[in-house]
């Protein structure tokens, strides 16, 4: 009876874990990445780790997504090093891109022109009624976090997070909370230049 409820239960985490797997948008190929960036500062240097230079057989960088593992398992000639996610501030592609690990699920770095925003693509399933039947439609949506500082921390973008942790400059805080009255509008990005509105705004005050 044991070994019965054992099996059920991992067959419920293993099902759970597919409907994650398969909600996710966009998951990153490991082919794809071309370095690590392990702190802050070497994020800000450009300095790019590279772990692996895939110039032998059995060379590979595994970001192990499926189980979400806390662990990025990096292979040279047959060699195996281990990163955990929580301990590096974040992996590039090859083309350019550079993502952090929120939560050991990877969010793209959107802007660092003064806050760093980070963005997550996936789906969500919505259930509607039609006649008796219950009928299911999977929805793109994007969820935006920010940090600042040290950036250790990430936090939802929305108003009330930036009052707590980011405006704490009276004429930068009256000049955001006057523009962006919606947390829908913290996430307006501007077409010629490709930064968020939120951060161009803030560059602008301190800039006076």
């Amino acid at each position: 009876m044991k070994t019965h409820i054992k099996l059920l239960a991992l067959a419920a985490l293993l099902l759970a874990n597919l409907q994650i797997f398969a909600q996710r948008e966009k998951l990153l190929n490991n082919e794809d990445v071309e370095g690590l960036y392990l702190t802050l500062a070497d994020f800000k240097q450009d300095k790019l780790t590279y772990p692996t230079d895939k110039q032998h057989k059995g060379d590979k960088i595994k970001l192990k997504q499926f189980f979400i593992s806390p662990k990025i398992i990096s292979i040279e000639q047959n060699m195996e090093c281990k990163f955990y996610k929580d301990s590096i501030f974040a992996i590039r592609l090859s083309n350019g891109e550079s993502y952090r690990f929120i939560s050991r699920t990877p969010y793209l770095v959107a802007d660092t022109s003064y806050l760093y925003i980070y963005s997550f693509s996936t789906t969500k399933t919505e259930y509607k009624m039609a006649g008796p039947h219950r009928r299911s439609k999977e929805i793109p949506v994007t969820y935006f976090y920010f940090s600042t500082d040290r950036h250790k921390i990430v936090y939802w973008l929305t108003l009330e997070n930036l009052r707590k942790f980011a405006l704490k400059q009276k004429d930068v805080h009256i000049a955001v909370c006057n523009k962006f009255t919606t947390d829908e509008m913290l996430t307006k990005i501007n077409s010629q230049t490709g930064r968020f509105e939120l951060n161009e705004t803030i560059i602008s005050i301190l800039n006076k």
